[in-house]
């Protein structure tokens, strides 16, 4: 197998996956995560986008394949690099959300006295 066609391939898996990312983005910033529109929309765009890029980076000339095929790897570190220093996103130390912090702060949950006894019953049972 030609080394060269094995670096294109690991190549366009990553051009592929941040077509993907940014498809995926575009949709939800679009249309929002919830719906029906939203989505049918990250099942056939995504998918399609994928696809579509894939086969323009392939039919490019071969001069120009890793110039087309780096155009979404730029985005993605665009994205990136907007988050960490315009938004000021801290990647390494997210921040817990709301659903996290109040399943932290939930009491363990409590059982009637009868199912304590028939859960003392079946370890007593157990044992011997």
């Amino acid at each position: 197998m030609n080394f060269e066609f094995f670096a294109f391939l690991v190549f366009m898996s990553f051009v592929s996956f941040a077509i993907a990312f940014l498809a995926y983005a575009m949709v939800v910033r679009c249309m929002g995560k919830e719906g029906f529109l939203s989505r049918m929309s990250q099942i056939i765009l995504v998918p399609a986008c994928v696809v579509i890029f894939d086969f323009i980076c392939i039919a490019a000339p071969s001069s120009y394949r890793y110039l087309i095929g780096g155009l979404p790897l730029l985005g993605v570190a665009g994205l990136a690099l907007y988050y960490r220093f315009v938004k000021g996103e801290d990647f390494a130390n997210p921040q817990k959300t709301p659903t996290e912090l109040a399943q932290e702060a939930a009491e363990p949950k409590k059982f009637s006295k009868k199912s304590a006894r028939i859960h003392a019953a079946r370890k007593k049972r157990g044992r011997e």
